[in-house]
């Protein structure tokens, strides 16, 4: 079996200006092949993308759905599609990809007779992304699909949350107060103006900010001197004790709340995923937090972020929040945050 090339590239068409706003959800992918119904490529990638996502309740990470190539039009304008191309079936799948990407991508798969996973934005709409899983023949096609669902799937999840950073930091953002928060703590992390900044706090080792309508709330907290990351359950115990604290009394459900280790930025790190509740306000939603440590500075941090959406479903409104944790920087303050 020849060895799977995985290639990621993010190709930007130079100034989408002209180009329809994408539409639908972010949770769709819109599928195309050249033979419909193949479930030996359609069902491994729904084993991987069409995956759990605990919030308050069980939802669904992706949902796939194949659509006939004759009604491209129809669904071009979605947020996400993905186009399953065998190089070796001439038709309106290969030709769009070859109109897409350009032949030799294409006929760099069938030189070399290896997969490739590629990423276009802006194919059709703005704020869109295209995948394509390339393969130089049908075995192949539905080997790269078992074996790099994973990968696709991470894929639109990036590209997701990168496309609703965008959309948060449309209507501008707050540079005041994290430029102040970088000069005094030496930490960073972006403020979307959606972030109302009446609401923003800022004291002793803790700071927080929120959205409303729905509730959407996220907080950094740090420890100096801390030379060791604190086991899982006492960051859950520490979760509980800061939402006690200045989340008006919410606290941690033990027995729907875990923890694992994760990567954050290229650091250890523990990530928290649970529920919290309000017994005052009986009301709660879920919480993610990571912990992890800044080795130069002998100092511990906690990201939290939760949401409340009563009778909603969460999964967006948790990808708006990751999207901002992920701008959080230790390094170096951005020459240009935008």
């Amino acid at each position: 079996m020849p060895r799977l090339l995985i290639c990621l590239l993010l190709f930007t068409l130079a100034g989408c200006k002209g180009l329809n706003p994408s539409v639908g959800s972010y949770g769709e992918v819109q599928v195309f092949q050249h033979r419909n119904g193949d479930e030996s490529v359609l069902a491994p990638l729904r084993d991987a993308l069409e995956v759990e996502f605990t919030t308050f309740q069980q939802e669904t990470l992706f949902y796939l759905y194949e659509r006939e190539m004759n009604r491209l039009e129809d669904f071009q304008n979605r947020k996400n599609l993905l186009f399953l191309v065998d190089v070796s079936q001439d038709g309106p799948v290969l030709r769009t990809a070859a109109r897409l990407l350009g032949r030799n991508a294409l006929n760099e798969v069938a030189r070399k007779q290896e997969s490739q996973v590629l990423f276009l934005d802006n194919a059709f709409s703005q704020n869109q992304s295209a995948g394509f899983l390339i393969a130089p023949n049908e075995p192949g096609l539905a080997r790269a699909a078992a074996e790099k669902g994973d990968f696709i799937r991470n894929g639109f999840l990036n590209s997701s949350k990168r496309r609703i950073l965008q959309l948060l930091t449309y209507r501008g953002e707050n540079k005041t107060l994290p430029k102040r928060i970088w000069d005094e703590h030496h930490w960073y992390i972006r403020m979307p103006a959606p972030f109302v900044e009446d609401y923003a706090y800022l004291e002793n080792g803790f700071f927080s900010m929120q959205m409303d309508r729905p509730g959407r709330l996220l907080f950094v907290h740090w420890q100096d001197g801390v030379t060791v990351l604190p086991t899982g359950e006492e960051l859950l115990a520490l979760r509980d004790s800061l939402g006690f604290q200045y989340y008006d009394e919410d606290v941690v459900e033990p027995s729907r709340s875990k923890f694992m280790p994760a990567r954050f930025q290229g650091r250890d790190a523990i990530r928290l995923e649970g529920v919290w509740q309000n017994e005052k306000y009986v009301i709660g939603g879920p919480f993610r937090s990571l912990a992890f440590l800044d080795e130069e500075r002998d100092r511990f941090f906690l990201i939290d972020y939760a949401v409340y959406v009563p009778g909603g479903t969460k999964k967006y409104y948790l990808w708006e929040l990751e999207a901002v944790v992920e701008t959080f920087r230790l390094d170096a303050y951005p020459t240009d945050p935008s």
